[in-house]
């Protein structure tokens, strides 16, 4: 509250969970914020609770998967680690795997970024890459990561 009367926009985020206990708990948070003014919005779950898989991805089978699959797949962002490694999704990232670039090679440009990949590791993908979501312009339908040629 003192953050936002000192002007600044305060903006929270809750996950919908599929927990019924757990979702109450959350909309009961929202709605206390939402009367003491501050801006509460909910977030989709994603991933797997209860044998059940939750979120809206763009495409069929590329998370949790029992089989892995072939793919080339770009990302639209730009992701690097602590050492400045660049990698194509959060998969690799978070894996370890599959560095495309470092940001202090000589050859490196926002255009390295920009080609589509092999990748051996569909099924594998993180939710948040292939994550239905809006853009920075806020229109619907941007994911993280472009996927094609799917095998």
């Amino acid at each position: 509250m003192k953050l936002q009367q000192a002007g600044f926009r305060i903006g929270l985020y809750g996950v919908e969970h599929p927990d019924p206990q757990l979702r109450a708990h959350i909309l009961g948070i929202q709605q206390r914020c939402t009367s003491l003014g501050l801006d509460f919005r909910l977030k989709e779950f994603l991933g797997e609770y209860d044998g059940v898989m939750y979120g809206t991805f763009k495409y069929d089978g590329c998370v949790a998967a029992q089989l892995l699959r072939t793919c080339e797949c770009r990302t639209t962002e730009i992701i690097v680690d602590s050492a400045g490694y660049l990698y194509k999704c959060h998969a690799d990232l978070y894996a370890g795997r599959n560095t495309i670039a470092h940001i202090l090679d000589a050859d490196f440009n926002e255009d390295s970024i920009d080609e589509f990949r092999y990748c051996s590791c569909y099924g594998t993908c993180n939710p948040c890459d292939v994550k239905v979501k809006t853009n920075r312009f806020q229109i619907f339908g941007h994911t993280s990561v472009e996927i094609r040629n799917i095998g």
